[in-house]
């Protein structure tokens, strides 16, 4: 019987590329009392290594549910946060810690909440008078190293980018204008060139279009696709896996989601994988069946569906329903909330006034079988970490040894396979981001997997 150590440095969520799932969905209702919900971010605010819900309510503000393991508390962060529409988050003052940035339709204002470092948070205003904001996404686009903002005014036409100085002093700057009502403004690499673009859809010119970032913050509009009737969400993505960022988006009023292939050289070509669907809202990438390849979580409004679509591995999607009365869908985010390796669905319900979790709990990818295999030989040390780790392994014979790591999504983030000689061995690892991460060590016949969290 060989067997194997190992230790590393992470700390997000980690999800098992073992073996593939079904859709075995269990509901968890944390509250059906958050007035007008809207938005949601999975993030680990807390830094304990489980995964934490944010939430935004039209009515009732800003708030997170620290998650203890399986139980959940609320906490809120900013009741009076009137016309919240969405919600994200980022360590934004560069200390260390989770911050929270959030945009208000109804008063016009973006606003973030510095984090103490022990979850109190304190707001800090960085506009009131952008007009019909929607999505506020956080990102480095200047690449001075620390986080500014790219925001959507709806009223206003236009799509900006709030400059921070590194003192957290935001200036407005313009990237586009003349816009036909601009919903959301994402950020990504899409060119590949270093520096972050932006992928943007405008609901009432029915186009998805992206800016190229010249890595000075000069930015040229790209039109992706001029027909897509009431582009509501987009995000930015390689969803085929092909190492470019490819683009995805719904259409409000066109009733489908597309994603949009990129050749490499920014051409892009369109797929419609879901039509007929009532008012899709938001989309969230991941591996939801451990296949290997990228499933997309979705939502729509009218139709009251929470949902993901299956990729075959060729990318052609199946739909599967998952609740399809959610009253009033909005948001859809993808994570390992219950910290089994399996990576589970978060949403809110507008009419329901709900923040919902569904547990991934397909049999064939058990948190045992997660954790199983030649246990007493395969260690991950420290764990936690607050800074790089090793994975080490002892075996008894020479064999070949590999040993894979994935984050959230169940991407592959590192890979490591050599013939070893029997005897300990120590593999230091520093190149991962905070957050968890999935260990899957092999050797012969065998195969064992361990979380790791990686903490600040």
């Amino acid at each position: 019987m060989k067997s194997v150590w190992i230790s590393l440095l992470v700390v997000l969520f980690i999800w098992s590329a073992v073996s593939e799932l079904s859709a075995a969905w269990l509901e968890h209702i944390l509250t059906d009392s958050f007035s007008g919900a809207i938005s949601i971010k999975l993030e680990d605010v807390d830094e304990n290594g489980n995964m934490d819900i944010l939430g935004a309510a039209w009515n009732s503000g800003i708030s997170w549910w620290e998650n203890g393991g399986g139980s959940f508390s609320m906490h809120t962060i900013d009741g009076g946060f009137s016309g919240a529409i969405f919600v994200e988050s980022d360590d934004i003052d560069g200390d260390g810690d989770t911050d929270v940035v959030a945009s208000s339709y109804g008063s016009d204002t973006i606003k973030w909440w510095e984090n103490s470092g022990e979850e109190v948070f304190i707001g800090h205003l960085v506009s009131d008078s952008f007009a019909g904001v929607h999505s506020v996404y956080p990102g480095d686009l200047d690449g001075d190293n620390d986080i500014d903002l790219i925001a959507v005014s709806f009223d206003d036409e236009l799509v900006c980018w709030f400059d921070n100085d590194g003192s957290e002093n935001f200036t407005e700057r313009i990237i586009a204008v003349g816009l036909g009502g601009p919903w959301t403004a994402y950020p990504g690499d899409i060119d590949g060139d270093g520096d972050l673009d932006v992928a943007l859809a405008c609901r009432l010119a029915d186009e998805v279009s992206w800016f190229e970032n010249d890595g000075s913050c000069n930015f040229t509009g790209h039109l992706v696709d001029g027909s897509f009737d009431g582009a509501h969400i987009v995000i930015i993505a390689d969803l085929d896996d092909d190492g470019d960022e490819d683009i995805a988006a719904t259409a409000r009023d066109g009733d489908m989601i597309a994603w949009y292939e990129n050749d490499g050289e920014q051409s892009f070509t369109r797929y419609i994988i879901a039509d007929n669907y009532d008012w899709p809202t938001f989309i969230s990438p991941a591996d939801l069946d451990g296949d290997g390849d990228m499933d997309i979580a979705c939502a729509a409004y009218n139709d009251d569906d929470v949902s993901w679509l299956e990729n075959n591995g060729s990318m052609s999607f199946t739909m599967h329903h998952i609740n399809t009365e959610f009253d009033g869908a909005i948001p859809v985010a993808t994570g390992d909330i219950s910290g089994d390796g399996r990576i589970d669905i978060a949403s809110c319900a507008y009419n329901l006034n709900s923040v919902t979790w569904w547990e991934n709990t397909d049999s064939t990818s058990s948190g045992e079988g997660v954790e199983s295999g030649c246990s007493d030989t395969f260690r991950i040390v420290p764990n936690p970490s607050n800074g790089s780790f090793a994975i080490e392994y002892l075996i008894d014979e020479s064999c070949l040894i590999s040993a894979d790591i994935y984050d959230v999504s169940g991407r592959l983030t590192l890979s490591f396979a050599e013939i070893a000689n029997s005897g300990a061995h120590s593999i230091p690892v520093s190149e991962l981001s905070v957050g968890v991460y999935l260990v899957q060590l092999a050797h012969g016949d065998d195969v064992s997997c361990r979380r790791v969290s990686v903490l600040r």
